[in-house]
């Protein structure tokens, strides 16, 4: 996560300090803006914003920008901050170290008090933890239904539901466009990936 997505009051103040090579124009998908899906609606200042890339690697776009910003409205130089040392040195005397605490999902940095809501409602973040879940099941030995057709299994949910001993072999994972349903194999199947 070395990007951030500001949206435009924010994108204002960056297109005024920060130097072109950190901002990218965001772009969307046609279908995204004129047809979204529900909670893919993107919001106008989203639209309007700009994306900050955060030239330190090992630095996430949100953290680089709250700090870059701190430091030019305190009067440092913006070119400070591309140095990994100076970063640090800036974020000390500033008193941002603590500021902010790291997803273990998605690797973004958050405050803690916006932590929980962005497990919940963010999309890379969900997406990488109903992956993370099916990977999980793959491992323990469940399948999707095509891979155990032979084994009389339903395809459809009328099928499954028709049959209780099935549903007790099923376990759901709801993504937010699609849902993965996965069987528990009836014999012990190797754990190879999905």
């Amino acid at each position: 996560m070395t990007e951030v997505l500001l949206g435009e009051e924010s994108a204002v103040e960056a297109r005024a300090v920060m130097p072109e090579s950190v901002l990218i124009e965001p772009t969307f998908s046609g279908d995204r803006l004129l047809k979204p899906r529900p909670g893919m609606r993107l919001h106008d200042s989203a639209t309007n914003g700009v994306v900050v890339r955060s030239p330190l690697p090992e630095v996430t776009g949100r953290r680089w920008w709250t700090v870059t910003r701190a430091a030019v409205q305190a009067g440092h130089d913006v070119e400070s901050a591309f140095s990994p040392t100076c970063f640090a040195s800036l974020e000390q005397s500033l008193g941002l170290v603590d500021r902010f605490q790291r997803c273990d999902i998605c690797g973004d940095d958050l405050t803690k008090r916006g932590l929980r809501g962005h497990q919940r409602t963010n999309s890379v973040c969900r997406f990488l933890s109903d992956t993370a879940e099916v990977r999980t099941f793959w491992d323990l030995g469940y399948r999707d239904p095509f891979s155990l057709r032979g084994d009389g299994l339903p395809i459809t949910w009328t099928e499954l539901n028709s049959r209780a001993h099935w549903r007790n072999r099923v376990h759901i994972v709801r993504f937010r466009l699609w849902t993965a349903v996965l069987y528990r194999a009836s014999q012990s199947i190797g754990s190879n990936s999905p």
